[in-house]
């Protein structure tokens, strides 16, 4: 069976609730051509079963990677996953971040040799991320600005962009850039260049 193109690394540690909502994400994806890689910091079992439940429904790989809890190693976590992928390009996200349903393809449209890609993302009140079921994710709704400020949040003209496609999304991009550090949350390139750099630094330490 041919390695997928691109494989998501997704960071978690005890946090399987929050992890369930991001793998809903996954299972809706425009593109279908990639695997889940789940770079687990010394979770415990519950992350595993959760992990052994979602695979029964989901439309593509879920790989496990986990090492022993030694306190915050999620630089040598994501190491070990990047060494797990036979995919040729690697995008990251935190297990705490649901995606849009054009997440992995966005980035494999914008991909570039010896470049990096940097993505942004829109922080929710608690009060909101408990209530979002699976047909929130499913129908996209969690997406939707309308649907946000109906529950108390007012994103501004940044919420633009939950929704931009095409141009627009380009245009945005432009007038409201990102900032082009390595964000944890949703950064992504080829596995050579991860490599080239000897992967992660893994003296950084929480909040690094």
């Amino acid at each position: 069976m041919p390695s997928p193109k691109s494989s998501v690394i997704v960071s978690t540690f005890n946090s399987p609730d929050w992890l369930q909502k991001v793998l809903w994400g996954f299972f809706v994806q425009t593109v279908k051509d990639f695997n889940i890689i789940i770079a687990d910091d010394g979770s415990t079992s519950e992350t595993r079963e959760l992990i052994e439940r979602m695979r029964v429904e989901s439309p593509v790989e879920i790989i496990h990677v986990w090492q022993e809890d030694e306190g915050f190693q999620k630089c040598r976590i994501l190491n070990k996953a990047i060494m797990a992928s036979q995919s040729e390009y690697l995008i990251f996200t935190d297990g705490d971040c649901i995606l849009r349903l054009d997440f992995v393809e966005q980035h494999l449209l914008l991909s570039g040799r010896k470049q990096y890609l940097s993505g942004g993302y829109f922080k929710l009140p608690m009060s909101i991320s408990k209530a979002i079921t699976k047909q929130d994710i499913y129908l996209q709704k969690i997406f939707d600005p309308t649907w946000l400020n109906l529950r108390g949040m007012h994103i501004g003209l940044r919420g633009l962009k939950l929704t931009s496609h095409g141009w627009m999304g380009l245009m945005l991009n432009k007038l409201i850039p990102v900032k082009p550090t390595w964000n944890g949350h949703g950064s992504s390139c080829y596995k050579d260049c991860a490599i080239a750099v000897n992967g992660m630094n893994e003296k950084m330490q929480y909040g690094g």
